[in-house]
């Protein structure tokens, strides 16, 4: 990307992971149709780097180390990233960016976004919906969810006997926990009747032997359950989305952020015998309460039937880019110089006339 003169933003998006380019991938496309460069930046070192990059790769974008960002951004360009809390040698990247005049922009990428630390670097966040406007800091745009919104199925017909996705997500801090939680919620299932499938990390394969594991993405697993079993996660809106019944399953304590008040949405289970119970009630008879399940979106998804999320992220981006930047650092420095440079030729000769 060669600096020159725009009247649209030059756009990075940042990837921390393969979800990261998900989020971002449609709302790119969009950007780049209106004529904005775009690029994608992997974060070096990071577990999920490589395929974070083939995903971006494979959708046709120019995708570079974050590291050296502040080497080939200009003042005027936007930056997005969906974390802007680790690892620490990226947030000395994100100030230095900013003391440039780079303009950073955040999406929030998942659930239990409201955490103290988290989207505090950003200068506008785009965001999921009611709720988040109430937890959220800083200049906040209400964008809906590219994810959750890809998941909607206003209706499809039920598996004929129940099959139980349970989604496995875990990590530092708690993973001695998971093969005993994924053990449990299989168990669970077993006794209800049910065949089961754990969806997983590839890096969790070990960790997991002896059960149903599978690699294949999440959404393609969803589509065959009539019930999610899961800690807090954005599963959880993605299944209600598709029309999966969810029973929620936190380790002890677990923070629960907007999973605390399920509207009636999903049920909860905090012990192995909560946990076996649900399980076996929906296995002989499942049932999905959509008035609930539309409850608990509404409170933290916004959904504009007549403009998808990427859509309304492109917008969003063009829209402060317009607000926020002034007229001369629409160009890149190097024109900007330029343009100085060549008045201040115009004045030497009109002097020396």
């Amino acid at each position: 990307m060669q600096p020159r003169a725009s009247t649209s933003p030059r756009i990075y998006f940042v990837a921390h992971n393969r979800n990261h380019v998900r989020i971002f991938a449609e709302a790119a496309a969009h950007l780049r149709a209106q004529g904005c460069e775009v690029a994608f930046a992997c974060i070096d070192g990071h577990a999920d780097r490589e395929a974070a990059l083939k995903a971006a790769a494979a959708l046709g974008y120019e995708v570079l180390d974050a590291s050296i960002l502040p080497r080939v951004t200009h003042a005027g360009d936007v930056v997005c990233v969906g974390n802007d809390w680790g690892p620490k040698f990226f947030l000395r990247t994100l100030d230095r960016l900013k003391r440039q005049g780079i303009i950073v922009f955040g999406m929030v990428e998942g659930a239990r976004f409201a955490y103290p630390n988290h989207y505090q670097r950003v200068q506008h966040l785009m965001c999921w919906g009611p709720s988040a406007l109430e937890t959220l800091p800083g200049d906040k745009i209400v964008v809906g969810s590219p994810a959750i919104e890809a998941a909607i199925r206003p209706y499809f017909d039920p598996p004929e006997r129940p099959f139980v996705l349970i989604n496995y997500k875990f990590t530092r801090g708690s993973a001695e926990l998971g093969p005993i939680w994924a053990s449990a919620a299989a168990r669970a299932a077993e006794q209800a009747g049910a065949p089961y499938v754990i969806s997983a990390h590839p890096l969790n394969v070990g960790e997991l032997a002896g059960l149903n594991v599978s690699h294949e993405p999440f959404t393609s697993l969803l589509n065959n359950a009539s019930l999610l079993v899961t800690r807090s996660s954005t599963a959880i809106y993605e299944a209600l989305a598709a029309r999966v019944s969810v029973i929620y399953a936190p380790i002890e304590g677990e923070r629960r952020a907007e999973f605390g008040e399920s509207f009636g949405a999903f049920e909860t289970a905090t012990t192995d015998a909560e946990l076996f119970a649900l399980v076996a009630v929906h296995c002989a008879a499942p049932r999905f309460d959509d008035d609930a399940a539309k409850a608990f979106l509404a409170r933290h998804i916004d959904i504009d039937p007549a403009k998808p999320s990427p859509q309304r992220i492109a917008d969003a981006i063009q829209s402060r880019w317009r607000e926020g930047v002034p007229a001369v650092s629409k160009g890149r420095l190097s024109d900007t110089f330029e343009a100085i440079r060549s008045a201040l030729r115009l004045n030497l000769a009109g002097a020396a006339r």
